[in-house]
């Protein structure tokens, strides 16, 4: 069985340059456009540890249909903005940030 060489100078040719992978706006005429992408993610507009207002935010009821996992020990799910949280029923005290977790339906 025949296996093509391919050699090291083709490959490298083929694949985009680290400059090209960067472009995010190609003008015709003209070099690529760069847009700066922030190293840090966006702040959320809750903290973790934060104590909710009651009353304020939407808790989110079907955590099912959103690919999360089923509510359980006392904590339930919030929309805040538009970000999904894990809160403390009784407490209103933010857990954790599980938007990451959703699936495409959120």
């Amino acid at each position: 069985m025949l296996r093509p060489v391919i050699s090291a100078a083709i490959i490298a040719a083929s694949l985009p340059t680290l400059a090209h992978a960067q472009c995010r706006i190609a003008v015709a005429g003209t070099a690529c456009v760069a847009i700066p992408q922030p190293l840090t993610p966006k702040p959320g507009p809750v903290e973790i540890g934060e104590t909710l207002e009651r009353g304020k935010y939407s808790m989110l009821m079907n955590a099912r249909y959103y690919g999360l996992p089923t509510v359980s020990d006392g904590w339930v799910y919030f929309r805040i903005e538009e970000e999904i949280y894990r809160v403390d029923w009784r407490s209103h005290e933010v857990l954790e940030r599980v938007t990451h977790q959703a699936s495409r339906n959120w």
